[in-house]
Order: C-alpha cells, then sequence, then structure tokens
C-alpha cells in the first residue's frame, strides 16, 4: 500500500520540498494504520472466515497460520 509513497516522497525531495516530504509521510501513516487497524480482523478470523466461503480444512489451516504470521511479522 505504501509503494505510491515513493513516488511521492522521490519527487518531493527532489525539489528539495522538505515539509511536503513530511507531509507525505505522516499522511501515509495514518492511512496505512487506519487499513491496519480495518483489515486485523479479517486476518484474525481468517479460518472461519475460509470455512464459511468453503475451503478445504488443510488449506484454512495452512493459510491461518500464515494470516497470523503476518500480524504477528
Amino acid at each position: 500500500m505504501a509503494s505510491a509513497l515513493e513516488t511521492l516522497c522521490g519527487q518531493a525531495y527532489g525539489a528539495k520540498q522538505y515539509h511536503m516530504l513530511g507531509i507525505y509521510l505522516q499522511r501515509s501513516w495514518i492511512v496505512l494504520i487506519g487499513c491496519g487497524i480495518c483489515i486485523t480482523p479479517v486476518y484474525i478470523f481468517s479460518g472461519p472466515i475460509l470455512l464459511a466461503l468453503g475451503q478445504e480444512e488443510r488449506i484454512v489451516r495452512v493459510a491461518r497460520t500464515i494470516a497470523l504470521w503476518v500480524i504477528r511479522r
């Protein structure tokens, strides 16, 4: 999600607009934290969600393990 930030920050730095670089970083933190908070329950409950969608039990176990690993990372 933060890949667009590379372009904006690079342009701001190249134009010597360091104040805009800071503004871009602060805005990106707000957006990324907000999205992270919204998507965390999906990761936590990925097992029951996938089972409800009809996935196989063994696939659900692996997917749940990976989803919880992503949260802890």
